[in-house]
């Protein structure tokens, strides 16, 4: 039996870490795992600090996040992280975020991150005494991110968002942090549904909303300062109470791939119990702003 080499540490939510429903970003719960991450590195012995001294980092490949229930201002989560495989130049690092109140999941992720040499970026296999430091503790489970009895959406209307990364979306190597990624994603649904006829401001006074599930997203490339990026979106799947959206996202002057998004929608009532979504809006989306009758 694997022993448990969880870490765990507490983040508290912050006013300005709130999105415009009055909820923490997703992102941000992103980023609250990236740091529980770097913290239990470091608590193996292996700080930002050693690898920097050893030209050597982590980039990620692939990150799965679940997300079940809603952060609000000064609420206290506990991040636990750990290890459930270790393979040649890669780990895949699981994380559970819960309220420290009640202990309620508020989400589940995974990433797999892969060990790099920082001048050649290039992967380097793990040393022996890492492998032992950062073994695994556990195995992985379905963390239900695809939405389920949904169908597949045929000739969807691709939608388009261009725009230049900025020096603040930097992470200190001067790549793109992945989780601006997410907001990237956030902000191109947004845009889709406005232009087909249903921007987010209307849809506040109805009596149904999308909060988001999860994220299944694959980075192939970095972005850099100042590329100008493109983002594809789409409504590839729909159920009665789910769907899900593919957000492609490129380099857009070569078109070289950056990432892709698989991002889980539930449609909720004012009292956050699932309801359908109106066939005449999701219409709409699916046939794009052109095609409106």
């Amino acid at each position: 039996m694997k022993r448990d080499r969880a870490f765990a540490c507490c983040f508290r939510a912050r006013h300005d870490e709130l999105d415009s429903f009055g909820h923490l970003n997703n992102a941000v719960c992103v980023k609250y795992m990236q740091e529980a991450a770097i913290q239990a590195s470091s608590d193996a012995g292996y700080s930002l600090q050693w690898y920097d001294e050893h030209t050597v980092s982590w980039v990620i490949r692939r990150l799965e996040v679940r997300y079940h229930l809603q952060v609000r201002y000064g609420d206290e989560v506990q991040v636990r992280t750990w290890l459930s495989e270790c393979g040649r130049c890669t780990v895949v690092r699981e994380y559970d975020v819960t309220r420290v109140t009640d202990g309620a999941r508020i989400a589940r992720g995974r990433a797999l991150w892969v060990y790099i040499d920082v001048h050649t970026q290039r992967p380097l296999r793990l040393p022996p005494e890492i492998k032992i430091a950062l073994a695994p503790s556990s195995s992985k489970e379905d963390l239900g991110i695809r939405a389920y009895k949904s169908r597949p959406t045929e000739n969807a209307h691709r939608y388009r968002l261009r725009r230049r990364v900025q020096t603040y979306e930097l992470d200190p190597e001067g790549r793109v942090h992945h989780t601006v990624f997410l907001n990237w994603t956030e902000q191109s649904y947004y845009n889709a549904i406005r232009m087909a006829g249903h921007p987010l401001e209307q849809l506040r006074l109805g009596d149904w909303v999308v909060f988001l599930g999860g994220h299944d997203v694959e980075y192939f490339d970095a972005a850099r300062d100042n590329d100008e990026i493109e983002v594809v979106s789409w409504i590839c799947e729909i159920g009665k109470v789910r769907g899900a959206w593919t957000h492609e996202i490129y380099q857009a002057e070569t078109m070289t791939p950056l990432a892709r998004d698989y991002s889980l929608g539930v449609f909720v009532n004012r009292q956050g119990r699932p309801t359908a979504a109106p066939p005449s809006v999701v219409d709409d989306i699916l046939r794009g702003p052109a095609n409106r009758g």
